[in-house]
């Protein structure tokens, strides 16, 4: 039996899904690249050797339609889970820097609930 809330059902349980737009997925370089600003696609985890799970989102860019896949810190996480932030909200990521002093990079982060996407 083929559950057409698959994919839906695993990004609720944070199982790592692979985009079904077939496009690739970049991985966002904060102090490189820029903001990010679009709209959320999945999010997922992985398992690395030495920080333990590790959580990610990917966006769709609202400029150029292309995936961008951020690494979510803890304070990251947080703020999406305070935002209740979900597939289909829109993004916004900004990368603040790291202050004199701090260990930490900041960030700025705005999730806009966007139910109307999918209707």
């Amino acid at each position: 039996m083929n559950d057409k809330f698959s994919r839906l059902r695993a990004i609720q349980q944070n199982k790592n899904t692979k985009p079904n737009t077939g496009q690739k997925v970049k991985f966002w370089k904060y102090d490189q690249d820029g903001d990010i600003l679009g709209t959320i696609r999945e999010f997922g985890r992985f398992d690395h050797p030495y920080f333990g799970e590790q959580h990610t989102v990917v966006v769709q860019l609202a400029d150029s339609n292309e995936l961008v896949s951020a690494f979510l810190n803890q304070w990251l996480q947080e703020g999406m889970r305070r935002q209740q932030a979900e597939v289909g909200d829109l993004a916004l990521i900004i990368f603040l820097g790291r202050k004199p002093g701090e260990r930490y990079n900041e960030f700025m982060l705005h999730i806009d609930k966007n139910s109307s996407e999918f209707f």
